[in-house]
């Protein structure tokens, strides 16, 4: 058991990967190591940037304000039912409605392509065979990495749960072998939609390098299903709401033996939902990635504060730069 003596010292995965790691969270970190334009402060950001065209016009950035979110699904919810009531109406506003989900749509779809990892960048074998060594792998990203990953080998062991009619989730079959690989979107997915009967589907583009197919416009019924941003009370909530998240936190919060946390701050601000989890849950073991290109002080303050917050657990914090997760041969570079 590790000694909890604080020091900036971080172990290297080779002295504790021989433990029964079971479960995998992961983080944006894990995605930004892969991408650095994973990591811009928000996509909302991108999208009101004039690096994308269309970017979100000033009609629409005023609605986000007016609804005090920035996460794409409250927004487009609105227009969806602002639709419905317009067009009981008579449909007096549909060229301005319409007007504003073209443009939040297309905007959307734009972000993610911008700041996106292109399809089939060289480290997605190597992910593919280090997701297959667990049980259970969650995850906070709304990248496709993992769905990509899963997909380019032995695909038999990993099982996302989506094979319910038309590729929905059915909270009601759920039983998997357990030889297999459960992969658990908890903040949804951009491929991850939400149906008007709160079913949650998974989108499967034609061309899988295609981000913009997941955006389709003819579809203003799909809400997309992935939580950007916010704070953790408000993530939680949209959690509640929705039967495939709540599902995938609940056993987030039913795990036990032996968790991998990397690329995750595991801030209280954005994850307290998470942190409560870790903390109340029966795991026996938490590793935890830290980035070793900080100051010791960094360092000190992040393991002091994880301690704290999760308490009586076996801890281990681990340079997340020696598993092959976050392994910098990951990169891609544009």
């Amino acid at each position: 058991m590790p000694d909890h003596q604080l020091d900036p010292h971080l172990l290297p995965w080779e002295e504790i990967h021989g433990e029964a790691w079971k479960s995998l969270l992961l983080g944006n970190g894990f995605s930004i190591n892969i991408w650095q334009k994973f990591g811009y402060t928000s996509l909302f950001d991108v999208a009101k940037s004039a690096d994308i065209e269309p970017s979100l016009d000033a009609k629409s950035i005023a609605l986000f304000t007016k609804l005090g979110s920035s996460n794409f699904e409250d927004v487009l919810r609105v227009l969806y039912h602002a639709r419905l009531v317009d067009e009981q109406l008579g449909s007096p506003q549909q060229a301005s409605i319409e007007a504003l989900y073209n443009n939040t749509k297309n905007a959307l779809a734009a972000a993610v392509n911008f700041s996106h990892v292109p399809h089939g960048f060289g480290g997605l074998p190597a992910i593919n065979s280090a997701l297959r060594g667990f049980g259970n792998v969650f995850t906070t990203n709304y990248d496709l990495i993992p769905y990509w990953a899963i997909m380019q080998e032995e695909v038999w062991r990993f099982k996302d749960l989506f094979w319910g009619a038309e590729n929905t989730f059915d909270p009601g079959n759920t039983a998997v072998n357990a030889d297999r690989c459960v992969i658990s979107y908890l903040h949804g997915a951009i491929h991850l939609v939400e149906l008007p009967n709160g079913k949650t589907k998974k989108l499967v583009a034609n061309a899988a390098n295609s981000l913009s197919e997941l955006f389709d416009l003819a579809h203003p019924e799909y809400f997309p299903l992935f939580i950007s941003e916010g704070s953790s009370e408000r993530k939680l909530s949209r959690i509640k709401r929705n039967d495939y998240l709540r599902f995938a936190f609940e056993k987030f919060q039913s795990m036990d033996g032996n968790l991998v946390v990397l690329g995750h701050s595991l801030h209280k601000d954005y994850d307290q939902h998470l942190i409560d989890a870790l903390r109340d849950g029966d795991l026996n073991s938490i590793a935890i990635g830290v980035w070793p290109h900080q100051s010791p002080e960094q360092i000190l303050l992040f393991k002091s504060r994880i301690l704290a917050d999760i308490m009586d657990k076996k801890v281990y914090f681990f340079d997340s730069t020696t598993h092959p997760l976050g392994s910098v041969e990951l990169r891609h570079e544009a």
